[in-house]
C-alpha cells in the first residue's frame, strides 16, 4: 500500500533495515519536484534508510544522498505511545516533534557538516514511553565522500583584507548569526516541499573551494543563481523571517526560520521586501536580486543550515517535507 499522509510517502516495509531510491510526486499543483543539476533542471530522487525496532517503532531517514552537507529528514512512526524521542549523532541530540496534534508521526532534521569525514556514522534512536522507560536502538549509515570544485575569484581588496574600522562590525554580525542559528523553533513552520527561490542557472555550487585574489581561501556554503538585477526572489518555503538587514559580506540578506532548526538565507539582494518577525508563505516574494556585499555581479546566493551544520540547499528540494496547511493535507 502506498499512501500520502501529511506529505509523506508510506511504503509499508517490513524489513529491519534497507536502502533504495524514491522519486517524489506531490499533491501540490500536480508537479514533480525539480532541482538544478550542472546541465539543467531535472527531477531528483531521494534515498531512504530504515530502522525497525523490537517494539514496532519505525525510523525512516531520507536524504538526497547520504553524504556530509546533505540534509537528512528523519521520520519516526511509534509502534506504541511515546512521550519523547531523539536521535544522537556525534555528540548532538536532535529532538523529534509532532507535525500535527492528530498525527502520530514525528519529524526531525539532521545533518553532518559539509567538512565532516565520510565513513560509517552511528545514529542512536532513544524513545521514552509514558511509564518513563527508555528504549535505545542503533542504525549504522555509511556516509559517502563528496568532491568539491576549486575556483579563483577576483574581488575588491577590502573584502579580502577588511579595513580595521569594519572588523568590529564583522564580528558583531557573525555573533548575531550564531545566535539566530542556535535557536530551534519547536514546530515545523514550512509547508510541503521546498522550491528554488529563483529559476536561473547555477554559476557556483555548494562546497566550491574559492581562492580570492590569489590569497584567501574559503568554503562556499551555498549556491549562486544567475539572475538579473531587480528580479524577484521567493521564499523557498513558509516560515518566519529572523533577519532582514544589511551585512558586510552577505549584503542585504533575508534569513527564514522554517522550524526544527532549519534555516535558509538569501544574500546580495538589492532590496528587502520583508521585515524581521514577519511570517512568509512558500513562494512569496521576499526581496529583489542585487549585488550588495561581497559580490562580483548581480546574482542570488542561497544557503541553508541545520543549527551549526552547513547544508547544500539543493538537497532540500528532493525531500518529502510534510504539508502543514489543512487544505493541502486533505488533498489526495
Amino acid at each position: 500500500m502506498i499512501g500520502n499522509k501529511f506529505g509523506f510517502w508510506k511504503m509499508g516495509l517490513a524489513t529491519m533495515a534497507l536502502s533504495f531510491v524514491l522519486w517524489p510526486f506531490w499533491p501540490l499543483n500536480s508537479v514533480f519536484l525539480r532541482a538544478e543539476t550542472k546541465s539543467s533542471l531535472s527531477p531528483v530522487g531521494f534515498e531512504e534508510r530504515l530502522l525497525a525496532t523490537a517494539s514496532g517503532d519505525r525510523l525512516h531517514l531520507f536524504a538526497r544522498r547520504f553524504q556530509p552537507g546533505e540534509l537528512i529528514l528523519a521520520r519516526l512512526e511509534p509502534g506504541n505511545k511515546i512521550i519523547g524521542a531523539w536521535i544522537g549523532l556525534n555528540q548532538h541530540r536532535y529532538q523529534f516533534l509532532k507535525i500535527l496534534a492528530e498525527n502520530p508521526e514525528y519529524i526531525a532534521f539532521i545533518s553532518l557538516d559539509a567538512t565532516a569525514e565520510p565513513g560509517d556514522v552511528l545514529f542512536r534512536l532513544t524513545i521514552v514511553r509514558p511509564d518513563k522507560t527508555w528504549e535505545a536502538s542503533e542504525l549504522m549509515v555509511k556516509m559517502e565522500a563528496k568532491e568539491y570544485r576549486k575556483r579563483k575569484i577576483q574581488v575588491a581588496p577590502e573584502y579580502v583584507q577588511p579595513p580595521t574600522e569594519v572588523q568590529e562590525r564583522i564580528e558583531r554580525e557573525a555573533e548575531l548569526l550564531r545566535a539566530i542559528f542556535s535557536v530551534v523553533s519547536p514546530s515545523w513552520l514550512g509547508d510541503g516541499p521546498f522550491l528554488l527561490p529563483h529559476h536561473g542557472k547555477l554559476s557556483a555550487y555548494f562546497g566550491d573551494q574559492r581562492v580570492y585574489n590569489e590569497r584567501v581561501s574559503s568554503f562556499h556554503n551555498g549556491v549562486d543563481i544567475i539572475a538579473s538585477w531587480g528580479e524577484p526572489v521567493r521564499a523557498a518555503n513558509s516560515g518566519r523571517v529572523v533577519a532582514a538587514s544589511s551585512f558586510y559580506f552577505s549584503g542585504k540578506m533575508v534569513v527564514i526560520d522554517h522550524g526544527l532548526g532549519l534555516f535558509t538565507s538569501y544574500n546580495h539582494l538589492s532590496r528587502l521586501l520583508v521585515r524581521r518577525g514577519q511570517e512568509v508563505k512558500r513562494g512569496e516574494i521576499i526581496g529583489l536580486v542585487g549585488s550588495s556585499g561581497l559580490s562580483t555581479g548581480a546574482h542570488l546566493h542561497w544557503s541553508a543550515r541545520i543549527a551549526t551544520a552547513r547544508v547544500d540547499p539543493l538537497s532540500l528540494l528532493a525531500l518529502p517535507f510534510p504539508v502543514r496547511t489543512a487544505s493541502n493535507s486533505q488533498r489526495k
